[in-house]
C-alpha cells in the first residue's frame, strides 16, 4: 500500500509504485528500452510533462481499481465493467481488440491497456527523442541500483522475520539494527561503502554519519522511529543532518532511510516530499532523498 499524489494505491506491484514515487519526487520514471544502435536494452530516464503526469496517475489509479475487483474474485471483464470511468473502459476494450487482432491475447488487460495512446507510446518506446539513456544496462546505473536496494529493504526484513519456527527472527528494534542490515545488504554490491565516519568540522562540532558510498558520491543516514512522539522529531533531526552532511567531501547526495515499522508517520508522502529535493548551502549543491520504510 502507498499514498502518492494524495491517492491510495493498494494493489499495484512495487515496480509501478516506484514509478509513481519517482514521478512525484522527480517528475520522471526510469525504465529499460530497446536500443537499435547497440542491439540491446538500455536504461533510461523519461521526463514527463505535467499533463502526462496527471494522465499516468489517472491510468494507474484505474488499473489499481481493476486489480482490486480482480482480487475480489471477479473476472477481468467483470472487473472492467465495475470501473466508473467510461473512457478508460473504452480504451481498454480497444486495446484488447488490437491485442487479439495482432495475435497477442496475453497482453489483454495489461497496464498499457489503461494508458492513452500517446502515453502508451511514451512509456513503451515510441518516443525516442524523449529518452535520456543513462547507461547501457540496468546494472550500470549504480545510483538507481542503490535506490532499488533501499526500496526492497522492507522485503528483506519481512524475509528475516518469517523464518522457520526454531530459528529466531531478526528483530528491528533500534537504529543500530537498521544500520546493520542495510550495511550487510549494501557492502557486497558497493565494496567501497564504509560505515560511520565524521563529517568535516561544521561550526564547533562534527557530525557522525552512518554510511558513505564514495563510488556514487552518496552518504546515507538511517533513522528508527521509536514512537509517535519521536516521529514528530525526525524532520528536525534530518534538517540538522542536512546542514552537516553537505560539508562532506564525498557527498553530492544524501539519502535518509527512515524505518517506521509501526507506521507512526501518518502522512508518509508529504513527509518525504517536504524534505526531498535539491539543496544549496554555502554555495554547495547536493540532492536530498528521504525514504520512509515500510
Amino acid at each position: 500500500m502507498a499514498k502518492i499524489f494524495g491517492r491510495q494505491f493498494n494493489h499495484l506491484s512495487r515496480e509501478f509504485i516506484k514509478d509513481l514515487q519517482d514521478l512525484e519526487s522527480q517528475g520522471c520514471i526510469y525504465t529499460q528500452l530497446w536500443r537499435e544502435e547497440i542491439d540491446e536494452f538500455g536504461f533510461c530516464r523519461i521526463q514527463f510533462h505535467p499533463d502526462e503526469i496527471v494522465r499516468f496517475v489517472d491510468s494507474l489509479d484505474a488499473y489499481d481499481d481493476f486489480l482490486r475487483y480482480r482480487s475480489q474474485g471477479l473476472s477481468s471483464e467483470e472487473a472492467l465493467d465495475e470501473l466508473s470511468d467510461e473512457s478508460v473502459k473504452a480504451r481498454v476494450r480497444e486495446y484488447n481488440e488490437w491485442a487479439k487482432d495482432t495475435g497477442q491475447p496475453e497482453t489483454k488487460f495489461c497496464p498499457a491497456a489503461f494508458y492513452s495512446g500517446e502515453l502508451e507510446s511514451l512509456v513503451c518506446g515510441g518516443k525516442p527523442d524523449r529518452y535520456e539513456f543513462l547507461q547501457q544496462s540496468y546494472t550500470g546505473d549504480r545510483k538507481f541500483l542503490l535506490s532499488e536496494i533501499i526500496e526492497g529493504f522492507s522485503e528483506s526484513v519481512s524475509i528475516l522475520n518469517d523464518r522457520d519456527a526454531d530459528r529466531p527472527d531478526f528483530g528491528m528494534t533500534c537504529e543500530q539494527d537498521v544500520q546493520d542490515l542495510l550495511y550487510a545488504i549494501m557492502k557486497p554490491i558497493f565494496p567501497d561503502s564504509r560505515p560511520e565516519e565524521y563529517t568535516p568540522k561544521h561550526a564547533t562540532t562534527s557530525k557522525r554519519i552512518d554510511f558513505v558510498v564514495p563510488e556514487i558520491s552518496t552518504v546515507i543516514e538511517a533513522k528508527y522511529v521509536r514512537n509517535s512522539s519521536h516521529a514528530k522529531d525526525i524532520p528536525d533531526e534530518l534538517k540538522i543532518d542536512i546542514e552537516s552532511y553537505h560539508k562532506h567531501t564525498d557527498c553530492s547526495r544524501m539519502i535518509a532511510v527512515v524505518w517506521d515499522g509501526d507506521s507512526e508517520i501518518t502522512d508518509r508522502s508529504n513527509f518525504e516530499k517536504d524534505l526531498t529535493g535539491p539543496r544549496t548551502i554555502d554555495g554547495t549543491e547536493f540532492q536530498v532523498d528521504v525514504r520512509v520504510i515500510p
